[in-house]
Order: C-alpha cells, then sequence, then structure tokens
C-alpha cells in the first residue's frame, strides 16, 4: 500500500529542509509525535497522548538532495513493513515537499485503515511544517 502527500511551501527549500531535514526532531513539527530523538541512525519517537513509542532506522540521508529515508523497526503500528521517503525540491514557488510511504499491514483490511492514518498525520505535520517556516521567516 502507498501513500503521498504533498505540499508546495512559498520558502526557500533549504530554509525547509533545515526543519524537515532535521531527523532527530520531528517531534517538533509532526503534532502526532509528542517526543523524538536519535541516536546514529536509530529514531526513537513517542506518540501524543499515550500512543505509545515506535523506532525507526534512518537508512539514508542526503543534505545535498534534500532527502531521507527511514524504515519503521517497532512500535504501536501495526506494520509488516513501512519505507518511507521525505524530501524537499525546488519549485517555481519556492519548496515542494513530498512525503511518500510504501508499507504493509497484517490484513488487507488494516492497510486502507493505516493509509487514512498514515495519510492524516503527514497532513497535519504538513500544515505544521508550512506554519513553522512562515512564522520563522517573520
Amino acid at each position: 500500500m502507498q501513500v503521498n502527500e504533498s505540499r508546495v511551501i512559498t520558502a526557500d527549500p533549504a530554509t525547509v529542509w533545515k526543519i524537515g531535514g532535521d531527523t532527530a526532531n520531528v517531534a517538533d513539527w509532526i503534532p502526532a509525535l509528542e517526543s523524538s530523538y536519535q541516536r546514529e541512525d536509530m529514531r526513537y519517537t513517542t506518540f501524543a497522548g499515550g500512543g505509545g513509542e515506535a523506532v525507526e532506522r534512518i537508512v539514508e540521508h542526503d543534505d545535498q538532495k534534500r532527502r531521507y529515508v527511514y524504515d519503521y523497526v517497532s512500535g504501536p503500528l501495526p506494520l509488516e513493513s513501512y519505507r518511507s521517503v521525505f524530501a524537499v525540491v525546488d519549485h517555481p514557488e519556492g519548496a515542494q515537499i513530498t512525503w511518500d510511504a510504501d508499507f504493509r499491514g497484517a490484513s488487507a483490511e488494516e492497510d486502507a485503515a493505516l493509509a487514512q492514518a498514515i495519510s492524516a498525520i503527514y497532513r497535519a505535520a504538513l500544515d505544521e511544517l508550512e506554519n513553522r517556516v512562515v512564522r520563522d521567516r517573520v
């Protein structure tokens, strides 16, 4: 199953990447997360509202391409596999953020529910990232 979210922000891509590409501090702009930190290539997050803890592996991080890839290792979501790509690219209006996930749950029914939940998390996070970029620019 795949989820693809995208957003264009009227801001310099390097500015957007400075916040969005900071893999250790994603809880600063992802409302679904209460906290996050990173040790080497492992990122540890705590979901807000007592949603549990998750561990993710950063498998690729490229500041030049403004792109990183991570895998879900463990946590409260019923995932058999999960790989996500977060990227910030140049756009005529500023910066385009793309956030794509390719995942598999335990069943087709779970896949549909997971797709809705992941998409909602990504959209809310992109809203907050845009707000932070605009707020920091003022």
